[in-house]
């Protein structure tokens, strides 16, 4: 009788199941002031992964003292008590009803300039201050106040001429050298800057908030090592700033000073326990250590101060997941979208911790809907092919691999799975290419050696599928099935004995394998040309 050749195809499908990284995204925090440097924000996310593009922020820019000449009438005397009294609203209103009742006096609109530019009321301040040099009350002081207001409306190239000018009236004038520092560094002139703020620092008491726009400048032109120097200075200067604290954290860990920057970081927390960005970036170092429960932590207290705080959400949700813990990754995902809506990561993030916790219609969903709103989302499509995978959505699953794989060809084992998938298929030339860009990728994997020979013998490719079992048995001798599959495939070349010494193979290494056990005991049975005529 004709003897039956039994190709063992079982095996463990290689489920790609990935767990979102963390990663740290600085959240935009509005600390506009007068003189402050324009903060720079940057997407932490951007790399899925714990760690963070550098970011300094927050430079405080509080040496430069408005200064101005004090109208020497009684009504002048009115508002600049008011202000020396902290009243700000009541001194402006009673600089305003002056100027009405004297509109050419050019004291009092230098004054209601100055008050309203401590308002921030840079388009305010402009006009009374443009008014007061019309009526030629020109002076150095007019100048830094026209510089500093051209800055607050971010005019940078209006105010340093008025800055420069103020020099010419004022020289060697520490605060007109500062201001004309933050113009320069607001223009991106980094060199300008920087020695505009070195002048600042040889003329003015020492001063922390000019030591950290100082390292902020260094830092933008690639000196690290001197903003280092500067920061701790500011830190000297001003021990109680939780800022320079926070920014010279940012700048020790951007160094892999680990621990120096959580010295820095929980100096600046010892000065304001809300300071939240303090407590994200403390978070993304103590989550990259492995203390998750220390980063939660702060997560926790960033969320409670802050409901809205996308940031601590989204990286709460993450750590959550990463922990297996998707009953509470869950409602932290669900948060961070209720912040940021279109969040493509946040969606995708949700999807895997909803099907990995039982919701797997809802899981495939949202993971669906992250790879339409963003199909650049490597990890949505690499969950949501293994979602889609595991309940059988084999169709779903087909297009989600292949979509990852044009996204990044070296997913070795999204390869494999997608050849897995098609040679279920049937499609069984498409799972040989599929097996093949795996083991470009990857020469050592036993798997996708072993695919590849079931799909060449299913293409009748014999000696190419003899070749592929041999080298998955040379990468996992403890492979029963590549020996019994290569037996077969000696078996159709008529060798015989050689397909027997495999199957006895795959039968020493698993004993329990039937399809090997039924092959060799084919062998002992009799044939129709072993039987008596």
């Amino acid at each position: 009788m004709t003897r039956e050749l039994l190709l063992h195809i079982g095996r463990a499908d290689v489920f790609l199941v990935l767990t979102l990284s963390c990663c740290y995204n600085k959240p935009i925090k509005d600390r506009s002031q007068i003189m402050k440097p324009t903060k720079e924000i940057v997407n932490m996310r951007a790399n899925h992964h714990l760690t963070s593009r550098f970011v300094l922020a927050g430079l405080l820019a509080s040496l430069c003292v408005l200064v101005f000449s004090i109208s020497a009438s009684a009504a002048a005397s009115k508002w600049e008590t008011l202000y020396k009294q902290g009243k700000i609203d009541e001194a402006i209103g009673a600089a305003q009803q002056a100027v009405t009742e004297k509109p050419k006096d050019p004291g009092i609109r230098r004054w209601l300039g100055f008050l309203l530019l401590q308002k921030q009321d840079y388009s305010g301040a402009l006009v009374q201050l443009q008014e007061a040099r019309t009526l030629k009350a020109d002076s150095d002081e007019l100048r830094l106040n026209l510089g500093m207001t051209y800055i607050g409306l971010n005019q940078n190239e209006k105010a340093i001429p008025e800055l420069e000018q103020a020099l010419v009236l004022h020289k060697n004038w520490a605060e007109a050298h500062y201001n004309l520092g933050i113009a320069y560094y607001n223009m991106n002139q980094l060199d300008k800057a920087i020695e505009q703020y070195r002048k600042t620092e040889s003329q003015a008491a020492p001063n922390g908030a000019l030591q950290n726009n100082l390292a902020l400048a260094l830092l933008k032109k690639g000196r690290k090592t001197e903003a280092i120097t500067a920061c701790r200075k500011a830190v000297e200067l001003a021990p109680d700033n939780a800022e320079y604290s926070y920014n010279l954290g940012l700048l020790l860990q951007s160094t892999g000073d680990s621990a120096g920057a959580r010295k820095a970081y929980e100096k600046a927390l010892a000065s304001d326990t809300n300071h939240a960005d303090t407590r994200l970036a403390l978070a993304e170092l103590l989550s990259a250590s492995g203390d998750d429960a220390g980063a939660l932590a702060h997560y926790a207290a960033v969320s409670s101060k802050q409901p809205d705080n996308f940031t601590a959400r989204y990286n709460a949700g993450v750590i959550y997941s990463r922990q297996a813990a998707f009953g509470k990754a869950i409602p932290e995902f669900q948060a961070a979208l209720s912040i940021k809506p279109d969040d493509a990561e946040s969606l995708a993030g949700l999807g895997w911790a909803q099907f990995k916790a039982g919701q797997a219609a809802d899981g495939i969903k949202n993971l669906d809907s992250a790879c339409k709103k963003k199909p650049t989302l490597l990890s949505a499509w690499l969950n949501l092919a293994t979602a889609c995978m595991v309940e059988g959505k084999n169709a779903e699953a087909i297009q989600a691999w292949d979509a990852a794989l044009k996204l990044d060809s070296k997913q070795h084992a999204a390869a494999i799975n997608l050849g897995n998938l098609q040679y279920q298929a049937q499609d069984y030339a498409k799972a040989a290419a599929a097996y093949e860009k795996s083991i470009s990728v990857n020469p050592n994997s036993a798997e996708a050696h072993y695919g590849l020979g079931l799909a060449y013998s299913m293409l009748g490719r014999t000696d190419d599928a003899i070749a592929q079992y041999n080298k998955a048995i040379g990468i996992n001798p403890k492979s029963s099935a590549a020996y019994n599959n290569l037996g077969v495939e000696l078996e159709k070349k008529n060798q015989l004995d050689q397909a027997k010494a495999q199957y006895r193979k795959a039968l020493e290494v698993d004993p329990n394998n039937a399809d090997a056990k039924r092959n060799l005991e084919r062998f002992n049975r009799p044939t129709a040309a072993d039987s008596p005529s």
